[in-house]
Parts: structure tokens; sequence; C-alpha cells
């Protein structure tokens, strides 16, 4: 068979796509060929463009080259004052001109490649350019040889001048001819390192000074002629160093003018290249673009022609049959309204048309009537679920608002009404307020239906005539005259359902429909069946509201106090237990505190009833802020209070809860009366240890609170008798002082005081010890307490004064030299009456003047009552007896106040003088107090003074007394009448016969044996210590003038031993020998002036024994100015 029969054989469709594919491949050859050869041709054309390429090349080889020599250039001016000029000359001066040449040789080569005159201009102004760079560069090279470094040229001449004047200065020449010539020497410095015309006119001015102090100085005629011409010879080489420097700069500035200029033309002559390629590259490209296109365009277009012959033939059967393929997606959509639009003609697809038409129309009417079906049952299963929910609303509101709220809410959301609202009746069935609940729409219908209510318009009508009729009632409109326009947009029906309960009206149900269809039988049936179960919930809320009220105000009656608004006893019985339980589940303690007011029955009987229930109350208000959130307070009976501790922790944390609710309490009351007082008294009861039930806690607690008020109440008691032990001993004690002081058990012993300018004993104070027939001799600290707490300081205190009288007296009939005995005064003799009187009597009964009586007092007994104490210290002053006041600086008080007390004495507390030596704190404290009593002309006496130090350092400081156990501790009478028998005086300072003492602090024994050996030859004394600790011991007992201190030291660094030893110790030189070095730390020591000096391990033997001489020098020159 030949090949036009099979051709023929072919389908339309297989026919068509052959012959298209053969055109289009034909096409497509065509095109390959084209641009093929298009290719070739811009290959050969780019060759052309190589001599640009190569220019653009060049050029920015030279900016390369450019940049190479202006980076040398720099490094050598920056270098220069660095390393020696040849070396800087030899290092970057010549890549400098090497680099140059570089640039020359390129800017040849592109004047060969150029041929267009602009380029050769340019390259011509560069190259002249690169000369007046290369020339003035070198200029300045040959400046700088002149100018020189240390030791050459101009710079070195300026040094031998200044040495010169250094020499004939350094003999013995004042000392502000060489400040001067300092300060001379670091102007010209800064001159050579900033060349700054300021630094410049400095040094002119300061070598005018010089010349000045030159010629006052009082210099042999020679020395000064001689110092005059080198200052001259001095000052010229200097001018001659300024103005080669200036010329240099001159020749930089005119030879970076030519290099400014030579940048922007290389640029701009690599530009010139770049962009004469890119122009001619771009006109090949456009013309291959445009060949490519035109061959592009006309395959494309027979493309477009076999495409559209194709897609002609097989248009009209494709037309149908996609129509019809819409039409059933749109009726599988839900699209029941989707229609065949009528063909022309009577074919084929005119008859198919028609008949899937009258298939869409018999489907539409089918779902039609089943959308009406759904809609009336999902209607029935709406209203039904609506009523399900406001039932159970009714059962799980806990009160009206929830109950309508949630009621509301379910018939908009769930009966799909527009709008819900509820208005409740009060004073009347006429009197319906606005809508107490709502929901529904938006706020702003809610707003307006408010709005309506209040402007009588249309819903208190509608509302009237369903209470009338006892029954729903729902209108169309509710705008009078318009019937088609509703009052709310949107709901244009509305029904009124009264809320009726026990032939009582409760209120109004509001509902708003969107519907068009008013409401039918079935809707207005549901709704008042609604209305209903509404009204019996509300009832039922009300009713429930009522009996809780009730229940609740009985509940308070039988738990509370009516005074106070506590708890009582049986409620506070019951949280008790409850705390119980709670602590046998997790292992923990509670205790029960009974506190009984100790003036209740007092004000009850004096001012009445009234006035007792307001300090009730008033103690349970400060009592309740005092206490812990789970803490409970009530009220057991009249005047006694009962608080619960859950999680009680210690015996400690429960006395001091007592302590702050004793101190609580003593806040003044304000009365019509006056100001009211009292204080309580605090039993304290712990479980388990003393009960495991509420009573037997309760009974224990009352117990412990009698206990302390038997002992003078404002106190706590514990009832356990291990917490007891303590009160037991106190009550032993307090009996057994009561006998000490009827047996005569008491005993006297003197500390003396002595003056520590003459060492002499001045005086002494008396103090009390006990001499128990059992525990021997008892010290005052375990019974003066007691003594004060149960009032039993003021018979003690009498025995004392007149104890002390009696003494004095036999000492002064055995013909000893007497000194003033101090007694100490309590806070309770001070408040007593006839203290003076009593005082009086005493000295008058045995006869003794008062010079030899003192008194010391405490900062804490005049605190008590200011106005009382002054009056009373003066009364003393005014029988010749002088006061000390003791403890000064641990209390607070004040000095506008202590300027009027008729003190003579001010201790400094032994708090203070314990540390005097090691902690400045503790020494500025001591000279404060000291300078502020020789300002009140008071004398000062240190306590507690054990040490040498101690005894030296107050004597520095002027102070004027001491006592302490360096010079004696407290003595029996006899021993002490034999101490003022022997006439001892405290040991006078040893002086320190060597003049100048240095301290070595350093916890390397070889390090402080090479420091002596090397100090030992200048003749110092020396003193070593291998710790701060003991070089502050040893600056107490010597007087050092140099300190010579390690700074990595176990327990005190050098630099806070140094500290300490400046504020101690001011007049001291310190210097820092370490080979640790902290630069902050040093600075920081430094700038707060603790050290003079820091040097560096090793050190140079020769170095050190200069600055030890220089700081002796400098230690010296500050004791002179300071004579």
């Amino acid at each position: 068979m030949s090949v036009l029969a099979r051709f023929e054989q072919l389908s339309l469709r297989l026919k068509l796509a052959f012959g298209f594919s053969t055109v289009l491949t034909l096409l497509l050859c065509v095109g390959a060929v084209a641009l093929f050869s298009h290719h070739s041709s811009i290959q050969a054309i780019d060759s052309f463009l190589d001599r640009d390429n190569q220019i653009s090349t060049l050029s920015l080889s030279s900016q390369a080259s450019m940049s190479r020599a202006r980076r040398y250039e720099k490094e050598f001016l920056l270098k220069v004052k660095v390393y020696s000029f040849q070396e800087a000359r030899s290092r970057y001066a010549t890549l400098v001109t090497g680099h140059l040449a570089d640039v020359r040789a390129n800017l040849a080569a592109i004047r060969r490649l150029s041929s267009a005159p602009a380029e050769a201009a340019a390259v011509q102004s560069i190259e002249l350019a690169t000369q007046q760079y290369e020339a003035g560069f070198l200029r300045v090279v040959a400046l700088y040889g002149r100018l020189g470094s240390a030791g050459t040229g101009l710079e070195g001449e300026l040094q031998a001048s200044a040495r010169a004047i250094e020499a004939l200065l350094a003999a013995d020449a004042p000392e502000q001819l060489r400040s001067s010539l300092l300060r001379l020497r670091r102007h010209e410095k800064n001159f050579l390192l900033h060349a700054g015309p300021r630094d410049a006119a400095a040094f002119h001015t300061e070598a005018a000074r010089l010349r000045s102090a030159l010629a006052q100085a009082g210099l042999p005629p020679a020395r000064g002629a001689s110092l005059a011409g080198l200052l001259e010879q001095y000052q010229g080489r200097f001018r001659q160093y300024t103005a080669v420097a200036a010329d240099a700069e001159a020749s930089m500035q005119d030879y970076l003018g030519a290099v400014h200029q030579i940048e922007p033309r290389m640029m701009e002559l690599r530009d010139q290249a770049d962009q004469a390629m890119a122009a001619t590259r771009r006109t090949i490209h456009r013309q291959n673009q445009r060949l490519t296109w035109s061959i592009a365009g006309f395959s494309l277009l027979a493309m477009l022609l076999g495409l559209g012959l194709a897609r002609y033939i097989v248009h009209k059967a494709n037309r149908s049959v996609g129509a019809c393929m819409d039409f059933a997606r749109s009726l599988a959509g839900g699209d029941w309204s989707a229609r065949l639009p009528p063909p022309a003609g009577r074919n084929e697809f005119a008859m198919l048309s028609g008949a899937l038409n009258s298939m869409a129309d018999a489907m539409q009417q089918g779902h039609q009537r089943a959308q009406l079906h759904a809609a009336e049952l999902e209607r029935l299963n709406r209203t039904l679920r609506m009523l399900s929910q406001c039932k159970d609303a009714l059962v799980s509101a806990e009160n009206e608002d929830q109950l309508l709220d949630t009621v509301c809410q379910s018939v908009v959301d769930t009966g799909g009404y527009a709008l819900a609202w509820v208005g409740l009746a009060h004073g009347g069935e006429a009197a319906i307020t606005a809508p107490a609940a709502s929901a529904g729409r938006d706020a702003g219908s809610v707003a307006q239906l408010a709005r309506e209510w209040q402007a009588g318009c249309g819903l208190e009508d509608l509302c009237a005539g369903a209470i009338n009729a006892r029954r729903a009632i729902a209108a169309h409109q509710l705008r009078p005259g318009l019937a088609d326009v509703p009052r709310l947009p949107g709901a244009p029906w509305t029904m009124a359902v009264p809320l009726l309960a026990r032939g009582t009206l409760l209120g109004v149900l509001g509902v708003h429909s969107a519907a068009a269809q008013p409401f039918d039988f079935d809707e207005m049936r549901m709704l008042q069946e609604l209305a209903d179960e509404l009204a019996f919930g509300l009832v039922s809320l009300r009713d429930g509201l009522k009996r809780a009220a009730a229940e609740q105000a009985l509940d308070y009656q039988a738990n509370h106090d009516p005074v106070t608004g506590l708890a009582n006893g049986n409620l506070f019985c019951d949280r008790v237990q409850q705390a119980l339980l709670h602590a046998a589940r997790t292992g923990g303690e509670v205790a029960v505190l009974v506190l009984g007011l100790d003036r209740y029955r007092a004000v009850k009987d004096g001012l009445g009833l009234d006035a007792a229930n307001l300090m009730l109350q008033h103690v349970a208000a400060v009592l309740s802020h005092e206490l812990r959130e789970g803490d409970t307070l009530a009220r057991l009976s009249g005047e006694e209070l009962a608080v619960a501790i859950g999680e009680a922790r210690s015996a400690d944390e429960l006395a001091a809860i007592a302590h702050a609710l004793l101190r609580a309490v003593q806040q003044p009351l304000p009365t019509a009366h006056g100001e009211l007082y009292t204080t309580i008294s605090v039993g304290i009861c712990l479980h388990p240890r003393d009960g495991s039930d509420a009573g037997t806690l309760l009974r224990g607690a009352s117990a412990a609170m009698s206990s302390a008020q038997a002992m003078g109440g404002n106190q706590s008691h514990f009832f356990a008798p291990e917490m007891n032990a303590r009160a037991a001993r106190l009550f032993a004690l307090e009996a057994e002082l009561r006998r000490a002081l009827e047996q005569d058990e008491l005993r006297l012993h003197y500390q003396p005081r002595v003056h520590l300018a003459s060492g002499e004993l001045c005086a002494a104070e008396a103090l009390v010890r006990w001499q128990h027939p059992q525990r021997g001799l008892v010290p005052p600290n375990d019974f003066i307490a007691v003594a004060e707490s149960t009032g039993l300081i003021v018979p003690l205190g009498a025995w004392v004064i007149r104890e002390v009288c009696r003494q004095q007296r036999a000492w002064l009939d055995a013909g000893l030299p007497a000194a003033p005995v101090a007694v100490n005064l309590s806070a309770r003799q001070l408040r007593h009456a006839g203290l003076v009187q009593f005082i009086e009597q005493a000295l008058a009964e045995h006869g003794l003047p008062a010079r030899y009586l003192e008194m010391e007092i405490t900062e804490s007994a005049l605190l008590e009552d200011i106005g009382q104490a002054q009056a009373m210290l003066r009364a003393l002053k005014d029988t010749g007896i002088r006061i000390s006041l003791d403890d000064f600086g641990t209390g607070h008080s004040s000095l506008s106040r202590l300027r009027h007390l008729p003190i003579d004495h001010l201790k400094i507390d032994q708090s203070f003088v314990r540390n005097l030596t090691t902690e400045p704190g503790d020494a500025a404290v001591c000279h404060a107090i000291i300078d502020l009593a020789h300002n009140l002309h008071m004398t000062v006496i240190a306590e507690g003074v054990e040490t040498e130090g101690q005894a030296n350092y107050l004597r520095k400081a002027r102070c004027d007394e001491m006592q302490g156990y360096y010079y004696a501790r407290p003595l029996p009478a006899a021993e002490f009448a034999a101490l003022l028998q022997r006439k001892r005086t405290l040991p006078a300072p040893q002086g320190d016969a060597h003049g100048r003492t240095v301290l070595l602090v350093d916890d390397e024994p070889n390090i402080l044996s090479s420091l002596q050996r090397l100090l030992r030859r200048d003749g110092y004394r020396i003193l070593t210590a291998g710790s701060g600790a003991e070089g502050l011991e040893l600056l107490s007992l010597h007087r050092v003038q140099v300190i010579l201190s390690d700074q990595r030291m176990p327990g005190m660094s050098g630099s806070e031993f140094l500290g300490r030893a400046g504020e101690l110790y001011p007049d001291t030189v310190r210097i820092m020998l370490s080979g640790y070095t902290d630069l902050r730390c040093v600075t920081e020591s430094v700038n707060r002036g603790a050290i003079y000096k820091f040097l560096t391990k090793p050190w140079e033997d020769d170095d050190l024994r200069a600055d030890v001489r220089a700081a002796f020098q400098r230690h010296e020159t500050a004791a002179r100015r300071s004579a």
C-alpha cells in the first residue's frame, strides 16, 4: 500500500497533527541555523573589545598601586617617631617610590593602547600629579630626617640642651627651678608628640617663667649666666624644630593636594574605558535581540495558524458538550434554578437540552417540599431545647440575675428570637421597671429598649394589657400611627407574657421575633409555659435567699462576740480542733494563747461599760493587725481573749509573737476621758506537749496567763514545765535576792579609772557582786535584770549608795587618798521621787563630801522620760555630785538634748574600744565622741581598755580617762585600798628612740629577710609583720613613718591593710610592693589615698632604697607643714 493511501486512512485529527508537526519542525530548524550564525558573529565582535577591557584593567591596577603607596606613606609618617629615621625610610619610603613607578608604567601602557585625545590628556595630567606627589613626599622625608629622633637631628639637640640644664640644676638648685624645668620638658614632649601650637606657646611661656625664676633664684653669677645661655640655646633649638616641623606640614599639604587630583582622574579614566566597552556590547546585544525576536515571532505565527485551524474543527462539538457538563455540575452542587439555554435549530443537542430542563423542574419542586418539612421539624426541636435549657437553669441558678440572664440567653440562642427581656414588678402590679435582664441583638438595641420604656411609648401598654388579661399578648407594631414600622427594626412582632406565681405578679417576659409571620398558637403556649417555670424559679430562689440569710444570722450570733465581732469560745474551740487535726496529719504543732486585759475591770468600774467595750474593740483591732492571716483571735469572756496559731515552729518564735502582742496593745486609745493605756498578760500552751484537745490547751493557757498576771502583768508565760524553767529560776532568784538584801550577801568591787596623760588613778566605778552561800560569787548580769523587772533595783541601789558612802568614809578615816566612786543609777531609780533626798541623807550620815560620789546613767534610762530625768539630774548636780553618761553611742539620744543635760563625763562604750586599733569605723566613732565631749566641755572616759595599743591610741586621740583590764580588774574593797596606798600608775608609753621607723608587712619570710638586709644599710629601725592584723598591732605600739606592704596576703589584702592604716594613722607614708598587679585595685587605692606609691617585684635595690628615702622626706615635709 502506498504512503498516500495509508495517510488517507488516518483520522482528521491525526492528519492535522502530522501536517502541523512537519511545519513546526521546519521552522525550528531555520531558527536554530540563524541563531548559531548570529552567536558566531557575536564572538567575533567581542574579540575587538579587548582593548577597552585592558585599559580598564590597567586603570584599576594603577589605583591599587596608588592606594598602596598612600598606605606606606602614612606608615612612614606614623612610624618615623617609633623607629629611627633610616629604618623608617628604608622600610616605607622605598616602597612608596616603587609603587609610584608601577603607576607610571601602567599609565604608559594606557597611552599606547588609547587613541582618544581625552584619554591621552587624562593620562598626562595623572602623570604630572604623580610626579608632584613623589617630589613632595621625598621633600617631607628629607625634612623628617632633619628633625631626627631621640639622640639625632634637632630632637637630639633639644635633649642635649635640656640635659645640660638639668645637670646644672641637679646639685642644690631650688625646687621651683627644677619644677619649672620639668614643666618645660613636658611642654617640649607634648609638642614633639602632637605638634600643637598651644604646646609651643606653653613652652615659650614656661621658658620665660624659668628665665625669670633664674634671675630671682640668687644663684652664683657664673652658674646663672651658664643656665641663662643654655636656656636661650634650648629655646632657639626649639624654634628651629618648630620651623622645620611647620615646613614639613606645609609640604605634606602640597603633595596631598596633588594626591587628591590623582585618584578621581584615575577613576574617571577607568570609568571612560568601562563605559566605552559597555556601550559597544550593548549595541551588539541589541542587534542580536532583534534578530532573535524576529525568528521567534515568525515561528510563533506559524504555530498559532496551525493551532487555530485545529481548534476551529473541534469547536462546534466541544461547545455543546461543555454546556451539558456545566448544567450537570450545577444540579449536583444544589443550584436547583440552573437551566440550559434554548439552542437554535432542531438537532440532537437541541433535543437533549429540552429533556434536561424538564428533569430540573421536577427536582426543584421536590426539594422545596423537603425544605418546608425540615424547617417545621427544626422549629419544634428548637423550642423543646429552649424549654429544656430554661428548666435546667431553674435548677442550677444561684441567684436571680444568673437565672434571668440564662433564660433570656436561651430564648435568643436556642429559641431563635431576635430579643428577649424580663421586667420585674416592684411595689405593686402596675410598677414594672425597665428590663432587669436582656439578651439578643446588640447593645444599641437593648439601650433603645430601655429608653423606649422610660419614654412611655408602646412597651408599657403591651405589658399592662398582658398583666390585666393574665395571659400572653402579641402585637405587630409598637409605634402609634405607623403600623408598618416596628419599634425595633428587624423585629416586627413582640409578645409580653406575665410572670405569675401563687397569684402574685412577679414581672413580665418580653420576646421580639424577627420572623415576618405572627406568633402561632403553639409558640404562645410554650412561651407561656416558659414564663410559668421562670416565675416558679424566681419564687424558689427568693425563698431560699430568705432562709439562708436567717440561718447565716443565727450562725453568726452563735459563733461571734457581739462587742468585738471576734469569734467566741464555741467557734474558737472548733477552729482549734481543726488545727489539731491538720497538725496530726502534717506532724506540726499548734499553740494556744490566752490573753488577759490587765486593766479591764478597773476601766469598767471607773469609766463604765461603754469605755470598757471601747477598750476591748481597740485591743481586738491592734491584735488582729499583728497576727498572721491564718491565726484565729477570739473573745472567751469579759477580759479574756484567745489566739490559735497553727504551724508553730519553736518556743522562740512564740515568745517573739507574744512580745509583739504585748507591745502592740500598749498603744494609747483616745477617748472622751483622755487617753486610755492598757497591758495584757499572755499564757502560752503548746500542742502536743501540753495537751491533745482544745479544752486542755485552753485550760493550760489560762493557767499560764494567771501566772503571768501574778508576776505583775504585761508579760508572757509558757505552760510547759521545761519552758517555765527560766521563769521558775527567776522566781527563785527573786526570792534569794530579797534574802540576800536582808542577810547582807551583797559585795562591792571597785574598778579604777586612770588619767591617760599622767597615768594616775583618778576615780573608780562601784560594781555590785552577790556572794551566794551555795553558788559563790554571782556576776551582776545574772541578777540585775531580775532586780529591774521586780522593782528590787530600788532597795539594791539604795544599799549600793550607802555602802559606797560608808567605804569612802572608812578610807578617808584611814588616811588613804580616796578617789571619787561612781554608782550606776537605773531607770527605776531615776523615776523615784525621793532619790535626791536619799543621797543627801546618805552623804550627811557618813559625813562625806559630795565630790567623792559620782552617778552613772545610761542612754536608755534617759529616754524613758527625758523630762523627769533631766529634772532629776539637775537636782543631783545641785548637790555637787558629778554625773557620767554611760554606754554613749549605743542608744538613740538626741544631741540637741545632750547639750542641755548636766553631764560631766561621757563614757565611750567598750563595743567601740574593742576593735579600736583595727577597725577605722570604730576609731572614727571614738574620735567623734571625744571631739563632741570636748566641745561640750565634758571629760571622756573609755571603757573596756584591755591592751597597750588601745591605751596608746586613745592617748593620741586626746581621750581623758580610761578603765579596763589593761590597768586593773574590778577589785574588792581591801585590794582597792592597797592600790590606793601604792599609788600605782598606768605604764607610760615607750618612746621610740629611733627617729626613722619602717614597717615591713609580707607573708613570705624570705622577702622580709631580704628587705631587712637591704634597708638596714640606711640605718632605719625595722619592724616586721607576717599579716595585716600583725601590722595593725605593731602600729598601735610603735611610732612608724613608712609602711612597705605586699598585696596578696592571707586574711587581709595589702590594699585593705594600707587603707585601714591610712585611716587610723594618716601621717604614715604607705608603699605597696607586690609581684601581682591588679591595676583596678591599685588605681582605686591610689585615688582614695590609701597608698603613696606602687612598686613591683622583683625590685631594683637602689631604686627601692631611693623610694624609701623619698617617702621619709615626704613624711618629714608633711610633719614640718603641720607643725
